[in-house]
């Protein structure tokens, strides 16, 4: 007899919410069947409302101005052959003209700036700067530029683009490796172990589709009375996600229409915003509604969230950024896309080039008409053909001139197409495709003026999108960041203290060049003094300076603060563009006549050039008074005395790390120091 042997070592094994729960519905009090009745009806007008055609969209509902919009832009036909004579051709046009959009809003690195204001409405300098730099360090870590050009293509291609910010602290899954694996099948036992991460913020592109508005005359989402997000995940994956909530075990697999009246088929389970999704997948709505700070969970028609459950985000606004690329009108909820605004004369330019191709073709085997009595193959008008038997003029052509080809006319209707589009989007000079003919200097200015004027609205719209976004980073760090991470025990106090994360950042410091800013959240905070000492210990041990900024996360999340944020667009350090600017500002500079740093204009060379200051110049010859104390630098005193500099002591930090930023006093002392 054969010996069974438990294993649990995979997912698969385990059991299915059908095995476990013998009761299929949730027995909801008559509150909750009053609100899961009301939530139903929001969820099906939302999606009825969106199915509805808009003359907006060419008559198009979303769904199907939404898949048009993704067929131009990937080139592919948007109709099928009804002729063997037709021919299926797009230029590619409009996608050339799409990403040149997107590389020229990529290049033109826009950065975020974060101010905070107190209530006096003094700024706050080091906690705005302090901030920002969390917020750079989060954007880098999650290598936010690869997302960045995704979310440009999808807001030029669809008109709209829907970015969520979450705090991603899911657990993760971890299996040690098998040790002395000899290749059997089976295997005593896998050791596996759930690992907690530390919290971190992402961003996520939502397919447009997923997006469902409560409200369509609304222009901002923040107007929205609710919203909700539908995504579809194999159960098993859901399972990983949701399973710690009590309802997670009455969400099946496999759907089951109700047979009575459709109003109550959220109460007793046989319900889907998607009736036609396939068995084993699970349905996740996510439903938010600001004006009354409701979120709620819906998985297969089965809520996970108590009735009136608060964000989790931590803050009162949504955590979606919707962003137009072109208004249609202040009370519609969607945007006009680059490629439906553009799509109309890309098509007639398309259909100009199908029929000059056919014209062209028609020139090489002419329509001819047969009077010699006889059939005829096709193949007597290919070169070289030998045909006998027929006499001289049996074939004809059908109409004069018919084989001509394309005539100057015609050919002069397509260019006056493609600068008609030019005009329209951006020129070619602009795009780096060289124009036909010789382009002066002058003209090749005026189309690039031309082309940054068309480009205003649309640098607008990614400019509020990057703002936006910011804003969303912002609100999630001040909630989530700041929260301990661990406790330390400090044995000189015989205190515990929490542990917080500590950010280091690349930065240029003011006045001192290119160094390194810390930010350092701490429950006891150092007077300036301490701080100031840190920095110079640490730039004397590194070699390079150090800017530090110490937190409070408390008192940081109980000052009202206000919060702003700007985005400026700035060619990047090492751009050709920046070497030209730092060359033509030094040469006026010193044409003037002023005087310069050196020291300063080493450290913004090195900068630009990519190069480190320190190998690139030679260092300065000591002065005297420096050579006879054994090079060591000195200070002047007030009666002109040299101060020997102090050596002070290492900076006592865990594992020699600190991160932190700024030095200068802070307006409120007990935020920061």
């Amino acid at each position: 007899m054969k010996q069974e042997q438990k294993f649990e070592n995979s997912v698969l094994l385990e059991k299915s919410p059908e095995e476990e729960v013998d009761s299929e519905k949730i027995d909801y009090t008559d509150e909750e069947e009053k609100y899961l009745k009301a939530l139903q009806v929001r969820l099906e007008n939302a999606k009825n409302k969106r199915s509805m055609p808009f003359d907006e969209f060419d008559g198009l509902s979303y769904d199907e101005y939404w898949n048009k919009n993704e067929l131009l832009a990937n080139t592919q036909a948007t109709q099928s052959k009804k002729d063997v004579s037709e021919v299926s051709y797009q230029s590619g046009t409009l996608r050339t003209k799409l990403f040149s959009f997107v590389s020229t809003m990529v290049s033109s690195n826009l950065l975020p700036e974060v101010l905070a204001f107190n209530e006096s409405n003094l700024a706050e300098r080091r906690i705005g700067t302090a901030i920002g730099d969390i917020i750079d360090k989060t954007t880098e870590l999650e290598d936010d530029e690869d997302k960045k050009i995704m979310r440009y293509y999808e807001l030029f291609k669809q008109g709209d683009v829907f970015v969520e910010e979450i705090w991603d602290d899911r657990d993760i899954v971890e299996k040690e490796p098998v040790k002395n694996y000899n290749g059997e099948f089976r295997v005593k036992s896998i050791k596996k172990k759930v690992k907690p991460q530390k919290g971190v913020p992402k961003r996520n592109l939502v397919s447009n589709l997923s997006v469902y508005l409560g409200d369509l005359t609304k222009y901002n989402i923040d107007d929205q009375p609710y919203i909700f997000i539908v995504q579809y995940k194999q159960y098993d994956d859901a399972k990983k996600i949701y399973g710690k909530f009590e309802n997670f075990k009455y969400v099946k697999k496999n759907y089951v229409g109700f047979s009575g009246s459709m109003d109550n088929a959220l109460i007793n389970n046989m319900w889907r915003l998607d009736p036609d999704m396939k068995d084993g997948m699970v349905e996740i709505i996510k439903y938010s509604d600001k004006p009354n700070q409701e979120y709620q969970i819906i998985l297969n028609g089965v809520p996970m969230l108590p009735i009136g459950f608060p964000f989790p985000w931590g803050y009162t606004e949504y955590n979606l950024v919707q962003q137009h690329y072109r208004p249609i009108r202040a009370d519609f909820a969607y945007g006009k896309s680059f490629i439906f605004e553009n799509k109309n004369p890309i098509q007639l330019l398309d259909a100009m080039i199908r029929l000059g191709y056919l014209k062209t073709c028609q020139s090489f085997l002419v329509p001819m008409v047969n009077v010699s009595g006889r059939v005829l193959s096709s193949k007597v008008l290919l070169p070289g053909k030998m045909t006998t038997g027929i006499p001289p003029g049996s074939l004809q052509p059908i109409t004069p001139n018919i084989g001509q080809g394309v005539t100057n006319a015609e050919f002069a209707m397509i260019q006056e197409f493609s600068q008609m589009i030019d005009a329209q989007t951006v020129s070619q000079t602009f795009t780096g495709v060289p124009e036909k003919g010789e382009m002066l200097a002058t003209q090749i200015n005026a189309l690039q003026k031309q082309s940054r004027l068309m480009l205003g609205v649309t640098f607008a719209a990614v400019s509020f999108m990057e703002k936006k976004l910011t804003y969303l980073r912002l609100l999630n760090i001040l909630a989530n960041w700041f929260n301990p991470i661990d406790k330390v025990v400090d044995e000189a106090r015989g205190i515990i203290n929490n542990r917080y994360r500590i950010v280091t950042t690349e930065k240029v410091i003011d006045k001192k060049g290119s160094g390194v800013g810390i930010v350092y959240p701490t429950d006891n905070l150092p007077p300036s003094s301490t701080i100031a000492t840190w920095e110079e210990v640490l730039e004397e041990k590194n070699g390079y300076p150090v800017e530090i900024v110490a937190i409070n996360p408390q008192a940081l999340k109980e000052a009202r603060l206000t919060w702003v944020v700007n985005v400026n667009s700035r060619d990047k350090k090492t751009s050709e563009i920046s070497k030209l600017l730092l060359s033509q500002m030094v040469n006026d500079a010193r044409m003037m006549g002023l005087p310069l740093n050196q020291a300063y204009l080493q450290e913004e060379f090195a900068q630009v050039w990519e190069q480190d200051a320190g190998k690139l110049f030679a260092p300065e010859a000591p002065t005297p008074m420096q050579g006879a104390l054994g090079g060591q630098p000195q200070t002047a005193g007030m009666g002109g005395q040299v101060q020997p500099t102090v050596k002070k002591p290492i900076l006592p930090v865990e594992g020699g790390k600190l991160g932190g930023e700024l030095n200068q006093p802070s307006l409120n002392p007990n935020l920061s120091e």
